[in-house]
């Protein structure tokens, strides 16, 4: 038998702590219902059951305990209920008959959560002040905790922490057996710890990664980061290692996040440039000499960008440069690169002659993309992107790297 009696008391009781007259901020007198109906309670209309008169029992037994209020059509009791309303002066009673925590106690194990971790770390530090805040304030929490399970919370809190204290390099299940005893607890719920990190942190560089990406950001890695890499350079692995000169490799090599350490690049041969290319056929088509080629595949990681790095500090000389589509994805992921490496990395086959050239293989702009452009012509990063930006907007087109033949030809 279905209990619609418990399931309306609980109605009536989610009405009541979301009310004035719960917080104690009632100027009025105040009164929580539940109205009958068939969005609310189809079975009461299904003309084909008896399911009313199961309600009209479970409901009258409800109101018999003083927990609820029956108002019937015309007065006549027994025939069309219309609505129920809650008798506020027994609602502990109501809430020990659904075995149910009043929502205040519920807030108040939260807050006891937030002071157990306070002063742990600075950011977690921000997500608990703003949750206690929220609940303190009767504020809608329920992006940050869920009322019903505090242990949750007691969790995310804990992984947190030892998600913004690991500092040795190791996959997310090796990460997982070492501060939840099992191989996958971490993996599913490290998304919403690393959501978390990203919302509170005050490192920009966290802003638009992926959940795996932040947890890259802290030595945590899912599979292996690889470097792909082609083109003019030589590097030993180990300082006394194998010397491996880059050029004998037609199509590049791979290198593992694990691995990049120990790569440590001779100053000799040096390549005149180093260029990043968002995407990987163009990548493999690329070989233009004198060229370290990276292959960067959208947004760079903590592994990417360490290494970018790297090579800067050995090849300070050379000309960096930025390769990727002509549209509002490919100008950010260079404005991206610049500003998290510090490299003064310049673009490369992304102006306004090449848009020219290649736009009769473009795609139509997007409503956002739209959008997108009229926010990047306002902002002073692409003041030399500006013209090509506007030719974008008139032609309603936008260029993918794949369309472009470049770096396919020695310069002269």
């Amino acid at each position: 038998m279905r209990r619609y009696g418990e399931k309306i008391l609980h109605a009536l009781l989610d009405k009541y702590e979301n009310s004035l007259l719960y917080r104690g901020e009632n100027k009025r007198n105040q009164t929580i219902g539940f109205a009958v109906k068939k969005s609310t309670l189809p079975e009461y209309f299904d003309e084909t059951s008896q399911e009313y008169a199961v309600i009209h029992a479970q409901l009258w037994e409800l109101e018999d305990k003083g927990f609820l209020l029956l108002h019937w059509k015309d007065g006549k009791e027994g025939h069309i209920l219309e609505r129920c309303t809650l008798q506020a002066e027994q609602v502990s009673g109501a809430y020990e008959f659904l075995s149910r925590y009043p929502k205040r106690e519920k807030e108040e194990r939260l807050i006891r959560i937030c002071r157990d971790f306070a002063g742990k770390h600075p950011l977690l530090d921000r997500f608990l002040l703003e949750l206690q805040r929220r609940l303190e304030q009767g504020e809608s929490a329920g992006q940050l905790a869920d009322l019903d399970a505090p242990q949750e919370l007691e969790a995310c809190c804990c992984l947190m922490l030892q998600i913004l204290n690991n500092q040795e390099d190791m996959f997310l299940r090796e990460f997982s057996i070492r501060y939840c005893n099992d191989s996958k607890t971490a993996e599913k719920e490290a998304g919403r710890a690393a959501g978390l990190i990203a919302q509170f942190s005050e490192n920009q560089e966290l802003e638009g990664l992926t959940g795996e990406e932040i947890l890259e950001e802290y030595h945590i890695f899912k599979n292996p980061s690889w470097v792909m890499i082609k083109g003019r350079g030589v590097f030993r692995i180990g300082r006394e290692g194998m010397r491996l000169r880059l050029e004998q490799l037609a199509d590049g090599i791979g290198l593992s996040s694990r691995d990049l350490g120990e790569i440590f690049w001779e100053e000799r041969n040096a390549p005149k440039q180093v260029v990043t290319i968002e995407n990987l056929t163009s990548f493999h088509r690329w070989q233009e000499a004198d060229t370290l080629a990276v292959y960067l595949g959208g947004y760079h990681n903590r592994a990417k960008r360490d290494f970018l790095k790297k090579l800067y500090r050995v090849y300070p000389q050379a000309e960096y440069t930025h390769f990727g589509d002509l549209d509002c994805g490919g100008f950010r992921i260079w404005k991206d690169l610049r500003i998290k490496t510090g490299i003064p990395f310049e673009t490369r086959y992304m102006d306004l002659d090449t848009y020219m050239q290649y736009e009769r293989y473009g795609k139509k702009l997007t409503d956002h993309d739209r959008k997108e452009l009229g926010k990047m012509m306002r902002d002073l990063f692409f003041e030399g992107q500006w013209e090509l930006f506007g030719r974008m907007l008139e032609r309603g087109v936008k260029v993918e790297q794949e369309c472009v033949k470049a770096g396919v030809i020695s310069p002269k």
